[in-house]
């Protein structure tokens, strides 16, 4: 019963692509979405918003799997809809370019998206750690009928990005490989989420806020203990903390989540916080100081000129076990490292009183040139920068 009922609704969802496949595309439609369709957030995000406030020829939508963020969205007459409702699955069955951050079948609708429609993934983020088809090869095809029945009726879900980004020549390369996109269709635009980071040098304040922002590890919703295990006492932290006027704030990867004993001790701490906010880039030019492992992330902070510490806790661990990197680690971080949590706050608040950003500036512009092209003369913003990269593609296709 359970498989009739299933290919019942594969035939049905076949018939929406077959549907995708055939209506006329309105070269002034784009659609968004954003991590599984659950959040308002990322490249996505940041390139929606420039395009509704630069581009009012263009309809853009923004397409949701959470029926409370629709309604969040709404009251902030942004113009959002429901993924399979009427006025959602219009608006993605005529799209002309659907952008995701993600992948397709994640973050929208992929059924409603015809071949004619342009995907571009504006991806998550730079890659230190390998990704995509580095780490994993292509899904086999079903050995047994039913297998191979499903996977003719769902082309849809196969992996399918007709363009991405990049953020230089270095990451073009880099991500053109991982996702097996040709180095043409891997523009070189720079990250429109990162707009906000080119004018985030602000003066700093007299308490010195730093952001801790580890990778992703194990599976998703899994917990990640890079506390306990690396001697984070956080009486003592905070106590440390108040003494040296410095405030601590915490971000996890959106896919993990810290142990709940943590979590109920931080809600006591005067000086160790949780960031919370939605979107990470609408918090990140407030902190005058980054800590992380191997996250990405440090390759975008780079953009304000504000220090970065490296705290690679669990180095060996992570290569054997989790994720290999693209480059030898030392020689695209900088000293000094701390392999645990007495390192780590002892260094930053060696770091909280230089009136400069490091005694290694030199090497920091040189990482920071490697992975961020500058943009075009009279080009103001990576999402200008997107935007005429993209029209050069529709006037291609016209």
């Amino acid at each position: 019963m359970k498989r009739i009922q299933l290919f019942l609704k594969l035939l049905l969802l076949a018939g929406v692509y077959l549907l995708a496949n055939l209506i006329p595309k309105r070269k002034n439609t784009w659609v968004f979405g954003a991590w599984y369709g659950n959040k308002y957030s990322d490249n996505t995000k940041a390139f929606f918003e420039y395009v509704r406030e630069k581009h009012h020829e263009i309809n853009a939508i923004w397409i949701t799997k959470d029926k409370q963020l629709l309604k969040e969205m709404r009251s902030q007459n942004i113009n959002v809809s429901y993924y399979i409702s009427i006025k959602g699955l219009m608006a993605q069955l005529r799209a002309d370019f659907a952008f995701v951050c993600q992948a397709l079948p994640d973050d929208i609708f992929a059924p409603a998206i015809g071949e004619k429609t342009n995907v571009v993934n504006l991806w998550h983020g730079l890659p230190l750690k390998k990704i995509m088809f580095d780490t994993f090869d292509a899904p086999k095809t079903g050995d047994n009928i039913f297998g191979k029945i499903v996977n003719f009726l769902t082309p849809y879900n196969k992996i399918r990005n007709d363009y991405l980004i990049a953020t230089s020549s270095e990451t073009q390369k880099t991500l053109s490989r991982a996702f097996k996109i040709s180095k043409e269709r891997t523009l070189i635009t720079g990250f429109p989420r990162n707009d906000i980071l080119l004018n985030g040098h602000k003066e700093r304040e007299t308490t010195f806020k730093c952001i801790y922002m580890p990778t992703f590890r194990g599976g998703i919703g899994t917990e990640c203990d890079l506390f306990i295990n690396y001697g984070f006492n956080i009486h003592e932290i905070d106590r440390t903390l108040s003494n040296n006027n410095i405030k601590l704030y915490l971000r996890m990867h959106p896919v993990n989540k810290p142990p709940q004993m943590l979590i109920n001790e931080i809600k006591k701490s005067s000086n160790v916080f949780f960031d919370n906010s939605e979107d990470i880039f609408d918090t990140l030019t407030s902190y005058d100081c980054l800590i992380t492992d191997f996250s990405g992330a440090y390759f975008d902070f780079l953009l304000m000129d504000k220090p970065i510490l490296f705290a690679p806790f669990d180095l060996d661990n992570y290569l054997n076990k989790e994720r290999a990197l693209y480059y030898d680690y030392k020689m695209v971080t900088f000293e000094p490292y701390s392999y645990n949590w007495n390192e780590l706050i002892i260094n930053l608040i060696a770091t909280s009183k230089q009136n400069k950003l490091k005694k290694e500036v030199d090497e920091y512009q040189k990482i920071k040139t490697l992975f961020h092209d500058k943009l075009p003369e009279n080009v103001n913003s990576f999402s200008e920068n997107l935007m005429l990269k993209l029209k050069d593609i529709k006037n291609e296709n016209f």
